[in-house]
């Protein structure tokens, strides 16, 4: 199941971001939770005036399954975002972010979650979507109850900043 995470390295500038549980992506677990909130956050990111002109092939159903369309848009994500600056490692898997060291950038690769650039994105360029996601009626009732119960979760979560 999704949830509420903090930043490791920078408490106060990024405090708290959505994390997935599980991988999401060709040969990961893909719990439909997590699947829905990737999903999610990659729609609302390609509809966003500078990103909708790269926009990838195939409609995006926000439905928990990992199905091709859902794996080529994160991997599109990926190398859209690393072609505009952001180090991210084009592999088409959302992962956890978290490792012993940061849940910032990835142990292996030395690169930023994908998780963590698509929160960063819906933070800064659509802020009054993302600081009201459990309740907007944008998002999908049933992620939409998935976000109630990880802010039930974590209740001194904070997204208005």
């Amino acid at each position: 199941m999704a949830f509420i995470d903090e930043d490791s390295a920078d408490p106060i500038a990024y405090a708290d971001f959505y994390n997935v549980n599980q991988a999401v992506g060709m040969g990961c677990p893909n719990w439909s939770e997590d699947v829905m909130v990737v999903q999610f956050f990659l729609q609302k990111i390609y509809e966003h005036a500078d990103w909708k002109p790269f926009q990838p092939k195939g409609a995006m159903k926000v439905d928990g399954k990992c199905d091709p369309v859902t794996r080529s848009w994160i991997l599109k994500f990926q190398s859209d975002a690393r072609d505009s600056g952001t180090n991210l490692y084009p592999d088409g898997i959302v992962n956890k972010a978290g490792n012993a060291v940061s849940n910032q950038k990835a142990a292996i690769t030395g690169t930023t979650y994908t998780i963590r650039s698509m929160n960063n994105f819906l933070r800064h360029n659509q802020k009054p979507l993302y600081s009201t996601l459990p309740v907007n009626p944008a998002v999908p009732p049933l992620l939409r109850l998935a976000f109630l119960q990880m802010h039930a979760e974590k209740p001194d979560a904070d997204f208005n900043f």
